[in-house]
């Protein structure tokens, strides 16, 4: 029995890594789960209306309501909640590290000195113009 309250009260180790993917819908990626030294892969990661959120894997299955069926249960709420912010966190890792990954193959342009010399340019073209006549014109009768 002392063994059991032990084991309750230790923390399993849980480490997630994820594959963000080009948005389908909801989904917005797939994660491993290294839960104790189990990987369990296939988790989908979810954008819902409360936040991200990492979905167990599931099969299909014709005989059951939602025709799927999960393949692996959480039932405690706390692991639960601790998966899905370590999920959270390494998506937002995987996402930063994609954008990175992105800029350094394609550095973005300057803009602000293209800006400011496109600045400099209208100045000196708007001084060579000459200034427009402020005569009053007359009216056609109509």
């Amino acid at each position: 029995m002392r063994t059991d309250a032990i084991l309750q009260e230790a923390v399993v180790p849980i480490t997630v890594s994820v594959r963000p993917i080009e948005p389908q819908g909801k989904l917005i990626g797939f994660a491993s789960v290294n839960f104790g030294g189990v990987v369990i892969d296939d988790f989908k990661v979810v954008d819902g209306k409360n936040g991200i959120f990492l979905g167990a894997p599931s099969k299909p299955d014709p005989a059951s309501r939602t025709g799927y069926r999960a393949t692996v249960r959480i039932p405690d709420r706390a692991t639960q909640e601790r998966i899905n912010a370590a999920g959270v966190e390494a998506y937002h890792a995987a996402v930063e590290q994609l954008v990175a990954r992105a800029q350094a193959i394609r550095p973005a342009p300057p803009i602000k000195e293209q800006m400011a010399e496109a600045a400099k340019q209208a100045g000196k073209e708007n001084a060579a113009r000459p200034a427009p006549a402020k005569e009053k014109e007359a009216r056609n009768d109509r």
